[in-house]
């Protein structure tokens, strides 16, 4: 071998050993991809078993969390589903005696040491800049739920850490579901090719007749104290990135999709507030809104409306229209129809619907065994961040620059130093919440 020709495969060998294992297909497609969960609780348990369903030639080998008592109910779960479903390899896919289990505020570092291929990551959203950055330095490929981050600090740092992601080689999928929809994927792309003409408008909603965090336990903790807030998560802002960042953020990305990822607002203002329930007083039960609605002005003429609220007793609605010059795109339940101005259907996706919670594991999965690179970390982003900025408007009551917030935004609602201790809680009021 020429001296050249040894340097250049020298160097194609070095950089394959430094990517992640199982890129350009290194190991047969018959191994077991080894997998770790990061986050015992109710999503990354249904995380794992829709990984699971999706191909069940994986293996799961560790878990961790930081509450070490979400780990029984969280494998238990797991076995459960794959002694109903696939019975002949269920101990191949889980065997609970033999996953490491790993808790404390370390947990995440410890199971990253582990002979893991893939992680799933599905803590309580503040955790997942933090773990991500772990991630991102292990080299593992990686699912990891939405929200990407809760606040613009955290938008910075996942930005770059894509970056970083993408140089190593990993496949990152998020959990923004509605794009693995064959149905979302139809209609999109039919908005992209021109059908529905110019876009003119979009609305969305995520408006629940429930209040998330209204359960009862571990009142004994005190509601100043962390560990509360982390267990209840989805009911306190710094912990969830309140309920735009955490769920809303569905809707607004299918809005984001359709306009093309590419364009964002550039004014935004926001109207919100937490409903008095003498049932769901604050801190016991947050000091989130319970109720929003932002308009965002993307200029030419288009604006997004968007609303989102959990009032218990109230009329539910969750969907997204874009209206465009010719026709609107109306869905509902994961069904998409284009409708003329007289509201006449003139055409309906008749796609079977295979669940998008399944597919975006496949769509994972497929990629790591046939070597591809996938990364879909900056199209959740671009939904995080305008619904980051939806929240800001909302608490503050003030309109501003979507530049602004980029620009020069430095809110940021993780601690310095990850511990237990005590965090005050105050409900933001509109025209006191400083903007910063």
């Amino acid at each position: 071998m020429e001296r050249r020709d040894f340097v250049k495969a020298s160097a194609i060998i070095g950089a394959a050993a430094a990517l992640p294992r199982f890129s350009y297909a290194q190991i047969k497609g018959s191994d077991r991809i080894k997998v770790g969960l990061i986050g015992c609780g109710g999503r990354g348990t249904g995380a794992t078993c829709n990984m699971i369903e999706a191909d069940q030639n994986v293996k799961i080998v560790a878990m961790a969390d930081l509450f070490a008592d979400k780990l029984p109910n969280a494998k238990k779960k797991i076995k459960e589903f794959c002694d109903k479903k696939y019975k002949a390899q269920s101990d191949e896919i889980f065997d609970p005696s033999k996953v490491k289990t790993f808790s404390g505020w370390d947990c995440c570092e410890q199971l990253l040491k582990e002979d893991v291929d893939l992680v799933i990551e599905a803590t309580p959203p503040v955790f997942r800049t933090p773990h991500f950055a772990q991630i991102v330095a292990a080299g593992k490929h990686a699912f990891l739920e939405k929200p990407a981050c809760v606040d613009i600090t955290q938008a910075r740092e996942m930005m770059e850490l894509s970056k970083k992601a993408k140089e190593k080689g990993m496949c990152i999928v998020t959990g923004n579901q509605r794009r693995s929809s064959a149905a979302y994927q139809d209609v999109i792309k039919r908005i992209h090719d021109g059908e529905i003409g110019e876009i003119l408008a979009a609305q969305c909603y995520w408006n629940g007749a429930y209040y998330v965090g209204g359960y009862k336990g571990w009142e004994d903790l005190g509601f100043d104290s962390t560990e509360y807030q982390i267990r209840k998560w989805g009911a306190f802002i710094w912990t969830s990135g309140d309920q735009i960042v955490e769920q809303h953020v569905h809707n607004l990305d299918v809005i984001m999709w359709a306009l093309g990822d590419n364009r964002f607002p550039v004014e935004v203002r926001a109207w919100g507030g937490r409903s008095a329930d003498a049932d769901l007083p604050a801190p016991q039960y947050g000091d989130r809104f319970t109720h929003c609605v932002v308009d965002y002005d993307f200029g030419e003429g288009v604006r997004l409306m968007s609303s989102c609220s959990q009032e218990r007793k109230t009329s539910g609605e969750v969907g997204e229209r874009v209206v465009g010059s010719k026709a609107t795109l109306v869905t509902s339940g994961g069904r998409c129809k284009f409708v003329d101005r007289k509201g006449k259907t003139i055409y309906v996706n008749t796609q079977e619907i295979v669940n998008p919670y399944v597919a975006e594991h496949k769509f994972l999965l497929d990629a790591i065994r046939n070597g591809r690179r996938v990364n879909t970390m900056d199209a959740l982003l671009g939904s995080n961040l305008i619904a980051i900025a939806g929240r800001m408007s909302a608490f503050s009551g003030k309109k501003f620059k979507y530049g602004w917030m980029l620009a020069k935004s430095q809110e940021s609602f993780a601690p310095k130093e990850w511990k237990f201790g005590k965090r005050a809680v105050s409900v933001p009021v509109p025209g006191k919440y400083e903007l910063v």
